[in-house]
This record gives structure tokens, C-alpha cells and sequence, in this order.
């Protein structure tokens, strides 16, 4: 491709995306929305070339994770989040489970597909993460129970790796990853994602605390968090057989960082150089992936399938989360009802759905004929592709919109009780 017309590509994503964003911010909205929208319209007029989007997304859909992924549990505080541990646990396994299947369930409902077909679980598992970007700036202009707050943003972070473990798991029937024991698979790549992380994050203390990186700190923590994805998701399968989430243990070595070596004096000033850039860089990531989310939607796909994709949202906003949270919840401890139906009702959806279907539907697209023979039968590759894009862009919108519309009266409503009590 032509350099100059790459940058000019570049300064279309990034100066529009924050012009857009900007806009959403004097009015008060979540950004997510208005930058589908944005990308939506450079679609529409075909700004940017089809073939570049879906290019783009397998660099920056797995870039922008690793960034994204670690600065998230980076700022999560675990002396506020062990308090609600247990909650936290139960919403990022069994919720997230229930939220998987009964998501794909409505799909195939309302596509006509076998109730329990693949397709509509590989969709349930790119729409089960939510998207802890989308609820900190919410909650920050709340009088919230600090306790609710940090239980569905840590959940956020940490069912963003798992959200990523299940596709991979829902992707290796339709012969676009490999997984022959779906159960052990799961562990393998989310204990062994823990243990990497946390090897990760010793690793890292040990070298800093012998080397003094000062103004290259930052780069040094994003080629080793990268590093240690590479060992996860290659070169240990390569070696072993057995996979490891990369993604899973840049979630855990961000944690790590962020609650332990943060707090040494000695390390202080680098950890706030660390902190402003990913921050940054975060920024420039989550224009990308939501403009060029939207952008890979072409208007005929929307036309055909906006109506069942909308179903298909409402299904797992409105049926999916509440039914696995209110079910994952009652294992006891158990909190108060009204709280537990405030967190299932709060759960959008964000960058790892949109980076997950963007990359999904590129895959398919380059390999039309990787998928087996009995799935295609079902559906072609191609609409598989396109009915999942634009399903999944469907609720995070939808999601989003609706979960940032009510959080607030929701809270005053459920949490009422409990705020006063508070902070009596």
C-alpha cells in the first residue's frame, strides 16, 4: 500500500475518532456509539477500503488487547476488590458460561438454526465480556456503593481474557483454532494464563529492580507484556501441545504490577510514567477498533440482517446476563437481591466483542472454506461472517446505550438502601 495514503487513513481514524469522541463527551454520552456511527459512514461513502479494514484487525485486534487487557487490571485496586472476590469469581466463570450458551441460543432461535449450533455459540462467546471502559466514566459521576462499582469493573477486566478463551474454544469446531477437550482447554488456557502472569510479574520486579530504565520504563513494560503473550499463545503450544492464554496472563502480570510494585517508593515514579502511557495509548486502540468495527459493516450487510441482530442483542442484554448473573449469584454468600439484579442489568458490551468479531469475520471471509462441510450446510461461510459482524455491532450499541441510559436511575432505585446506609 501507498505510505502517503496509509497516513492519510490514519489521520482519518484518529482525528475524526477523537473529534467524534470529543462530541460525545461535551454531551454527555458513552463514546462507544458515536464512533460505530463514525465508522458506519466512512463505510458507507467507502473512505477506507474494505480490503484495508479487515487487513488492519489481526495487528491491532491483538495489540490493542494486550494494551487494553493490561492497563485495566493495572488500575484495579485488590484491597477494595477482595471484598467482593467471591462475587467477582462467581460473575466471570458461571455467569459468563450461562451468558455464552443462552446467548447463542437466542442466535440460532432467531437465525433457524439448530437450537444448539455452533454458530450461534461462537456468537455468544464474542458477546460474553463486557467492556470495563465503558463503566468506569459512568460510574465516576455516580454516588455509587463503591463496592457494586469495583465488582462489575473487575469483572470486566477479567472476563475479557475469558471471554477470549471460550471464542477460542467456540472457534475450533468451525476449524479456525484448535481445542479437542473444550473443558481442559478452558483450564489449560485460563489457570495456565494465571500462572504465566504471574511468572510474568515476578520476572518484570526482578529486572527493574537490578536495571533502572527510567525514561524507556514504559516500553520495556509493553515488549515484555508482549513477550510473555507470544510465549503463551505460541512458542509454549509449539513446544508442548498445550495452549496458554497470552491474554489471560497479561491481565495477571498487570495486576500484579499495579498491586505490588506500585506501592515500593523505589518504583513509584516509573510505575506513573508506565500508567500515563498506557493510558495513551489506550486512547488511540479504542478509536481504532470501534471506528473500524463500524467501517467493515457495509450497508447491504446491515440491511439484511439489522433486524435479527437486534433480537439477537436484546436476547443477550436483556435475557442472557440478567439469567446468568441472577443464577451465578445465588451461590451463597449471597448479596441482596436488589444488588444482584443491579449488576445484572449492567454488563455492556465493548472492545473485546468489537475486536473479536471484527477478527472472526476477517478469518472467514481470507478462509471461506476452512469451515467444515456440516457447519456450512447450515449456513455459508459467508453469512456465518457477516450475521455474527453485525450481531455483535448490534449489542454493542444497543448495550451500551441502554446501560448508560439507565445506570443511574437504576441505582437510585436498587441501590437507594444501601447508599444511605453507607454513608450514614
Amino acid at each position: 500500500m501507498d505510505t502517503a495514503l496509509f497516513l492519510g487513513y490514519l489521520s482519518i481514524l484518529f482525528a475524526g475518532g477523537a473529534i467524534i469522541a470529543k462530541i460525545a463527551k461535551k454531551i454527555g454520552i458513552p463514546d462507544i456509539p458515536l464512533l460505530l456511527i463514525f465508522g458506519l459512514i466512512l463505510s458507507i461513502f467507502n473512505v477506507i477500503p474494505k480490503n484495508i479494514v479487515e487487513s488492519s484487525f489481526d495487528f491491532i485486534g491483538n495489540f490493542g488487547l494486550i494494551i487494553l487487557l493490561f492497563i485495566g487490571s493495572f488500575e484495579m485496586e485488590w484491597s477494595v476488590m477482595k471484598r467482593v472476590l467471591d462475587v467477582i469469581v462467581k460473575l466471570d466463570i458461571l455467569a459468563l458460561l450461562i451468558v455464552w450458551v443462552i446467548s447463542g441460543i437466542v442466535f440460532n432461535f432467531v437465525f433457524h438454526l439448530p437450537i444448539l449450533s455452533l454458530i450461534g455459540l461462537l456468537f455468544g462467546a464474542i458477546v460474553s465480556a463486557t467492556d470495563p471502559a465503558t463503566l468506569i466514566p459512568i460510574f465516576s459521576k455516580m454516588d455509587i456503593d463503591p463496592e457494586v462499582a469495583i465488582t462489575l469493573e473487575a469483572e470486566s477486566v477479567f472476563n475479557d481474557p475469558l471471554g477470549i478463551v471460550v471464542t477460542l474454544i467456540s472457534l475450533s469446531p468451525l476449524g479456525l483454532a484448535k481445542a479437542e477437550n473444550p473443558l481442559l482447554e478452558f483450564i489449560s488456557l485460563a489457570v495456565g494464563g494465571i500462572i504465566l502472569g504471574l511468572i510474568a510479574g515476578k520476572f518484570y520486579e526482578c529486572i527493574i529492580s537490578k536495571i533502572r530504565f527510567e525514561d524507556y520504563i514504559a516500553p520495556f513494560t509493553l515488549g515484555l507484556a508482549i513477550a510473555f503473550w507470544y510465549f503463551g499463545e505460541s512458542i509454549f503450544p509449539s513446544i508442548t501441545g498445550y495452549e496458554i492464554s497470552g491474554f489471560m496472563a497479561v491481565a495477571i502480570m498487570g495486576l500484579y504490577i499495579g498491586n505490588v510494585i506500585v506501592h515500593k517508593e523505589e518504583h513509584k515514579e516509573d510505575m506513573e510514567k508506565v500508567a500515563i502511557f498506557f493510558d495513551e495509548v489506550s486512547i488511540f486502540i479504542r478509536i481504532l477498533i470501534f471506528v473500524l468495527l463500524g467501517a467493515s459493516i457495509s450497508i447491504p450487510l446491515l440491511e439484511k440482517y439489522a433486524v435479527p441482530a437486534f433480537i439477537c442483542a436484546l436476547g443477550s442484554i436483556l435475557l442472557a446476563r440478567p439469567v446468568g448473573v441472577l443464577i451465578a449469584t445465588a451461590i451463597p454468600p449471597i448479596r441482596p437481591l436488589a444488588e444482584r439484579i443491579y449488576l445484572a442489568l449492567e454488563g455492556p458490551r465493548g472492545v473485546v466483542p468489537a475486536t473479536l468479531a471484527a477478527m472472526v469475520y476477517t478469518e472467514i471471509i481470507k478462509h471461506p472454506n476452512i469451515v467444515p462441510k456440516d457447519i456450512a450446510a447450515l449456513m455459508p461461510p459467508t453469512e456465518l461472517a457477516g450475521t455474527i459482524l453485525v450481531a455483535t455491532f448490534m449489542t454493542i450499541i444497543v448495550s451500551v446505550i441502554l446501560e448508560a441510559s439507565w445506570a443511574k436511575p437504576l441505582a437510585n432505585i436498587l441501590l437507594k438502601k444501601k447508599n444511605v446506609s453507607s454513608s450514614q
